[in-house]
């Protein structure tokens, strides 16, 4: 072995023992277990009764609703364009294979502006989106 690979297998070893530098804040799913990203646009929670839920994916917080009928204090999801929290009984959705890749293959997007989520195909309301994902 050279110097110089000597050298490269010294810095591979120093940069493998060093702590990572902190990633998104990253929690389980609250319907299907999956790790999920809090930052991610297609993540979407439940608060209740001071608890949190997290949801992967808009499509399981829908589901999670239908199944378990909680009385959650607030329900809110992503604005697709700016990954703000807003409100899930406000927010209008899109569903489109062609265009929303989301974890577990829902497909559906949130806006907070109509206008803007009728940019990306037919823009539902919360219960419109409710009877498209069953």
């Amino acid at each position: 072995m050279n110097i110089y690979s000597k050298f490269i297998a010294q810095i591979a070893l120093v940069l493998f023992l060093l702590p990572l530098p902190a990633t998104a804040e990253t929690v389980k799913c609250s319907e299907c277990g999956m790790t999920c990203d809090v930052a991610a646009k297609f993540t979407s929670r439940i608060v209740q009764g001071g608890q949190t839920l997290y949801f992967c994916d808009i499509g399981d917080l829908f589901s999670y609703l239908k199944r378990k009928k909680p009385s959650p204090t607030r329900v809110e999801v992503k604005d697709y364009n700016t990954g703000e929290w807003i409100d899930a009984y406000k927010a209008y959705y899109v569903h489109s294979e062609k265009k929303f890749k989301t974890p577990m293959g829902w497909s559906i997007a949130s806006f907070k502006d109509k206008d803007r989520a009728s940019e990306f195909g037919t823009a539902m309301d919360f219960d419109g989106a409710a009877r498209a994902l069953k």
